[in-house]
């Protein structure tokens, strides 16, 4: 017996030592280097979950966690009377190019009517307060940190008076130098901190008035001090002494012409070791000569410097470590570069376009440009809302500054800031959003004692659209969401009975699904649309077309706004063109005059049992719609006051036909609320 002692001792240390080597391995296979995605290669945010728990009781009264062993599970769910749910499903893939399909189904057979392949738990909540979601950052001082430049304007040499610069303006590949066009610029002026050049085949009398003055003013006084204060300070790659700027005609015909830009930071040009054309060796910007003075200018050069101040410090830290970092990926360097805007110029139509379709925009997008989402408003409006949010969770207010000083990149570097586990961080975020949807959308016992922000900047709000599906009527939903992207599902149900009700999911790879229980003691407000058809000659002659409006909201209530704006792929903050009507304001018939604009009429309120009934009519004018968009659509939102003064946002969209000789169907459309 002593002689097999030693044996089996040794094969089960042999067996202990693969077990613990093959965890080791499994915990090193990300490295926090690796941030580049093949374009075959598909990852997922890694959720940390517990095999096998004890089935505890949940409160629902608060986000309950579905914990599911595969992408098949079911769940039952008791709709109480009055009851709705709110089902948020996440997709933790991680490729911005792949798009996922989740389908929900009744199950009918009483046999099945328990969970499978998941268990409930409620989910840990770490945030304690609702976010407006869009507040400029408001970090305390930093001055013990900042590295102002002191230095007077006789401590330097004077600027060179031309330079020659490089601009990628095809639309072909950056490797290739012969994509890019050698531009010379002339100095036009300077100050101690900034000089300003002016492409040489422009004159500066060609410029608009007062715009050379305000950039330098605007970076002296206000942007280079308030970034060095909250992120950290330039660096003077071409040791002049000065931050350059390029103003360029160029920026409003790159991509061969197809692309029109207001400014862009290239990190390359932070980089002595990059050839030319590759990079210009110098701490620059570069503007389009077309731009104007004003808000949107301020906000602009915020967003740009913010970029060449993360480049400044990665460079930085690159001399220290002595190894090249990665360049910060684009979701998180546009990010950043988002919320130290002072305005919301630059990112209000951004963050509309992603709460109107949620589960379309990608968050984690390493790439912009190679993934084909460069200048994507929904993916910016995204991050914007997630880094701003994340901002808000840090009590101590320091968050732009540890993420700016940060060497990793990607998730590894939000893992790092948060110390939370990024499947848990995206969940919590998503929740945030869903808690503003539930108290711009619906009325019941508690939800005043909570404020949200009507507007960012021109632009109504009302959180991310619900898509919604009747338990009652519909068996089965279908739904597409996108690789690191959100949807939120309104579940309802017949409201005159309790509904015991069990959800069969046939869903995917990396999906995260949480539960939150909307009690509700008020009837349902709701908006929908419909295309109306006409005969008359003059509305034809008018190319316009007209749409019913049908607002449904409980009784003593009341619809004061109604906000609409042209939404599709690519539209630019001035195409979207939102406006806004207060409802008394509105004549009770459409002008019979030609419009530019949309106009709107107010028609009669139907009161009923459950609720009343308030028509709108819309005058859609097509001549000024833009024909290269041929998937444009108007979004229609309505703010409802409550006999309470709760003010409450719902939603619908029409998509507008190519043009008015169109046969307009007289079909309503799906509200998509």
């Amino acid at each position: 017996m002593s002689s097999r002692f030693p044996f089996k001792t040794a094969v089960l240390l042999c067996l202990l030592v693969m077990i613990l080597g093959w965890g080791v391995l499994r915990s090193t296979i990300r490295t926090s280097g690796e941030t580049e995605l093949s374009k075959h290669d598909t990852r997922q945010v890694e959720a940390r979950k517990p095999v096998i728990v004890d089935q505890l009781p949940v409160d629902w009264e608060q986000p309950v966690e579905i914990v599911t062993f595969h992408n098949r599970p079911r769940f039952p769910l008791s709709m109480q009377k009055g009851d709705d749910y709110l089902l948020i499903v996440n997709n933790l893939q991680w490729d911005p190019g792949k798009a996922e399909k989740i389908r929900l189904s009744i199950v009918r057979d009483p046999a099945q009517q328990t969970a499978s392949g998941c268990y409930f738990q409620n989910a840990p909540m770490f945030y304690e307060k609702q976010s407006d979601q869009v507040r400029p950052v408001g970090a305390a001082p930093l001055s013990s940190e900042t590295n102002r430049e002191t230095e007077t304007q006789t401590d330097k040499p004077a600027p060179e008076d031309s330079r020659s610069f490089y601009l990628f303006v095809t639309d072909g590949d950056l490797s290739d130098k012969k994509q890019y066009t050698r531009v010379t610029g002339k100095l036009i002026k300077h100050s101690p901190r900034v000089a300003v050049y002016l492409d040489e085949q422009q004159q500066p009398t060609e410029l608009a008035a007062g715009l050379i003055d305000e950039v330098i003013n605007l970076l002296e006084e206000r942007v280079l001090d308030h970034l060095a204060q909250h992120c950290g300070s330039l660096t003077d790659v071409d040791d002049n002494g000065r931050f350059t700027v390029l103003l360029s005609p160029w920026l409003g015909k790159l991509q061969g012409g197809k692309t029109s830009i207001n400014g862009f930071v290239r990190p390359s040009d932070f980089r002595e070791k990059v050839a030319a054309p590759f990079s210009n060796h110098c701490d620059m910007l570069y503007l389009n000569s077309a731009l104007k003075p004003g808000q949107e200018l301020f906000d602009l050069l915020s967003h740009e410097v913010t970029h060449a101040v993360v480049s400044s410090i990665r460079i930085r830290q690159e001399q220290y470590l002595g190894h090249m970092l990665l360049d910060e990926e684009d979701w998180l360097n546009e990010g950043i570069a988002h919320i130290m805007e002072p305005g919301f110029t630059n990112r209000d139509y951004r963050i509309s376009e992603f709460y109107r379709q949620p589960e379309a925009y990608p968050l984690i997008v390493p790439d912009y440009y190679r993934a084909r989402l460069w200048r994507n408003h929904g993916c910016r409006g995204a991050v914007n809302l997630f880094l701003n949010w994340c901002n808000e969770l840090d009590p101590r207010q320091r968050f732009t500054w540890e993420f700016t000083h940060h060497p990793l990149t990607g998730v590894d570097k939000m893992e790092d800031l948060t110390e939370v586990p990024f499947a848990e961080l995206f969940r919590q975020w998503s929740l945030s959003l869903a808690s503003q949807a539930l108290q711009s959308r619906f009325a019941y016992a508690g939800l005043s004692e909570h404020t949200y922000h009507l507007y960012c900047g021109r632009f109504l709000l009302g959180g991310p659209a619900l898509r919604s599906w009747d338990l009652s009527g519909d068996d089965q939903y279908t739904l597409k969401i996108s690789s690191t992207a959100s949807a939120f599902i309104h579940l309802r149900a017949d409201q005159k009975q309790d509904v015991p009700t069990t959800i069969r999911v046939r869903g995917f790879p990396g999906m995260q699904l949480t539960l939150v229980r909307i009690p509700r003691s008020e009837p349902q407000t709701s908006l929908s649309a419909e295309l109306v058809t006409t005969s008359d000659p003059e509305q034809k002659a008018r190319n316009s077309v007209e749409i019913r409006l049908r607002c449904h909201h409980q009784a003593q209530s009341e619809v004061a706004l109604i906000g609409v704006e042209y939404v599709g792929p690519g539209l630019s903050r001035s195409d979207r063109r939102p406006r806004h009507f207060n409802t008394e304001d509105l004549p009770e018939t459409l002008p019979s005059t030609t419009a530019s604009q949309i106009q709107i009429s107010r028609q009669e309120t139907i009161s009923t049992e459950s609720d009343d009934v308030s028509e709108f009519r819309l005058g859609v004018p097509l001549a000024t719609l833009k024909r290269d968009n041929t998937s444009q659509s108007l979004l229609v939102k309505a703010v409802v006051r409550t006999q309470a003064g709760q003010q409450l946002v719902v939603q619908t969209e029409i998509d507008l036909p190519a043009s008015s000789g169109s046969r307009l169907a007289e079909v309503e459309t799906a509200p998509r609320q």
